[in-house]
């Protein structure tokens, strides 16, 4: 994986377009997103791993049954299928350097607006976290803090540092974890840069339920050149597919299904 992301990150902090300012994203922190568009050893090859595929269909795959009038004396049940997407993929590639701090513990799911009641509900699951170390994760190198069962917490509860573990991991290691669980990442005190632990590398990938809007606007952050030359299942994972529902379709139909190719070429004064 790490072959794969090296040449499309910058040789030096001032090449890197995305520097985040703020304190969010640490400034040694560097982030390359739409990271599933890297290659598939990045992306499909992770995406749909039997285990992620799995949990994605236990988890945020929805399978809404319901009975409507049909117009005339028969009710018509019908179930509707709304598949989850990829809601954002980014990589960190986080480097020691002074004043560097760890985040604060908060919810990714949080982008949503996100109510957080007790008790909690297998339906509350709103999103999955897949972090992958491509270096070994350490505490002292930045390793995330998690404070497991806090994604049963309402929105009263104070989460405190002293309740969260250290994710520490080999590299291919992941941590899998809910959206409303508390987390943070570390901060880098490696202050021997010729250490091996002086670099850590997270892949992360997150995958929302179909009827949220995703996190990474993936229509304009993946060039459609790239977006046509992914299989058909990666396009639909990234967005490029309508549910049951109909959300998100074109001309009533599936995106994929019309082809990309002839979607992509609509202009103003052919559509």
């Amino acid at each position: 994986m790490l072959e794969t992301i090296e040449p499309h990150l910058p040789s030096t902090d001032h090449d890197f377009p995305y520097k985040t300012p703020g304190t969010f994203f640490p400034q040694e922190t560097k982030l390359l997103w739409s990271l599933v568009a890297r290659g598939d050893a990045v992306g499909k090859r992770v995406c749909f791993h039997p285990l992620l595929v799995g949990l994605r269909d236990e988890l945020l795959h929805m399978h809404i049954t319901r009975t409507n009038d049909a117009g005339s004396t028969d009710m018509q049940t019908k179930t509707t299928d709304i598949p989850p997407r990829l809601s954002l993929s980014v990589c960190f590639d986080m480097r020691p350097g002074p004043g560097a701090k760890q985040q604060p513990l908060h919810r990714d799911e949080d982008v949503w607006g996100t109510t957080h009641e007790r008790p909690f509900r297998k339906e509350d699951i709103r999103q999955l976290g897949v972090l992958i170390a491509g270096t070994k994760s350490v505490k002292e190198n930045g390793a995330t803090l998690v404070i497991p069962g806090s994604h049963l917490w309402d929105d009263e509860r104070i989460p405190r540092e002293e309740e969260a573990a250290y994710a520490e991991m080999e590299s291919g290691d992941a941590l899998i974890f809910l959206s409303g669980t508390r987390h943070a990442g570390g901060a880098n005190k490696i202050q021997d840069l010729t250490s091996p632990l002086a670099r850590r590398v997270l892949f992360s990938y997150f995958f929302a339920k179909g009827y949220l809007r995703q996190e990474e606007n993936m229509f304009l952050s993946i060039p459609r050149e790239v977006v046509l030359g992914m299989d058909v299942e990666m396009q639909k994972l990234i967005g490029y597919e309508a549910a049951g529902s109909h959300c998100g379709f074109v001309d009533f139909q599936s995106p994929v299904d019309v082809g990309l190719e002839k979607v992509f070429s609509r202009t103003a004064g052919n559509f």
